[in-house]
């Protein structure tokens, strides 16, 4: 079922002015890493102002509800700025704002449910969403997913996002990336499952493994890979866990063990596929 679209966040840059809050913004309540470990971003809050400052580069500031305004010592149309708005920031707002969201892939099936994969970093949820959405779905998320819960039934939220795929990966399912640029978002569906993605060489390159995650260890599965907000203290820390809580109640949660193979690649997504849409 297709649901109202969501309204996402417009981007306001200015490469000549800071907001009033950025002379006295205080410590940083938040940091992200890359997968090396190394800092890339910090944010806090101040004058009733979310911050995020990617050092070098630009500061977003934004608020429960408008736009977001970055302030950069670069040039207002640098695209890394923009980049790093779509890939890193914009997800952030949307949780800071009451929504929550899942280091994941994802994929939309012909029922119109959303199966996200989730997965530690380098396991390559990003090239198994692109395959499967070679074999027949559609590409819904690349790196997060944003979901709500709505009565029984929680929703994934689809952000713009723009496809990252290794060119060795592209050859293997014989599609362009190009296909699924996904620069638009808001669209809302149902989520419907989430695969928890393992690299496993004990497994045949063709024959993915699949086991249910049981209901008591969902939480702690989903809660692994989901988006925390640090940046608005214990009451909203509180509301995290709790929607947590409330996503492992509904939706279905199956550990998918594979082995990577170019090679295997399209009949492995095929398989998972097949899988997801039982």
């Amino acid at each position: 079922m297709l649901r109202p679209a969501v309204e996402l966040p417009a981007l306001v840059v200015s490469a000549d002015g800071q907001p009033e809050a950025e002379a006295g913004r205080g410590p940083a309540l938040q940091t992200w890493r890359d997968h090396a470990g190394r800092l890339v971003a910090t944010g806090g809050r101040a004058s009733g102002l979310w911050w995020m400052e990617w050092p070098e580069l630009a500061t977003f500031w934004f608020g429960p509800t408008g736009p977001v305004r970055a302030t950069t010592p670069r040039r207002a149309n640098d695209p890394q700025i923009h980049d790093i708005f779509i890939r890193g920031v914009m997800p952030v707002v949307l949780v800071m704002r009451g929504d929550e969201a899942l280091h994941a892939s994802a994929i939309l099936c012909e029922s119109g449910s959303v199966v996200a994969l989730c997965a530690v970093s380098g396991t390559g949820k990003s090239t198994m969403a692109y395959a499967m959405a070679a074999a027949g779905a559609r590409h819904f998320a690349d790196d997060t997913v944003l979901y709500r819960l709505q009565g029984d039934q929680p929703s994934a939220i689809r952000l713009p996002f723009p496809v990252r795929v290794d060119e060795n990966a592209k050859a293997a399912v014989g599609r362009a990336a190009d296909d699924w640029l996904a620069w638009t978002g808001g669209e809302v569906r149902p989520l419907g499952r989430v695969y928890q993605l393992v690299r496993d060489e004990r497994v045949p390159a063709r024959a993915p493994s699949f086991r249910a995650v049981d209901p008591v260890s969902r939480f702690e599965l989903l809660l692994s890979h989901a988006h925390p907000a640090e940046m608005g203290g214990p009451a909203r820390q509180r509301v995290f866990v709790e929607h947590v809580m409330g996503l492992a109640r509904r939706v279905e949660v199956w550990e998918c063990r594979f082995t990577p193979s170019l090679d295997a690649l399209p009949d492995l997504a095929a398989r998972v596929l097949d899988h997801a849409i039982r």
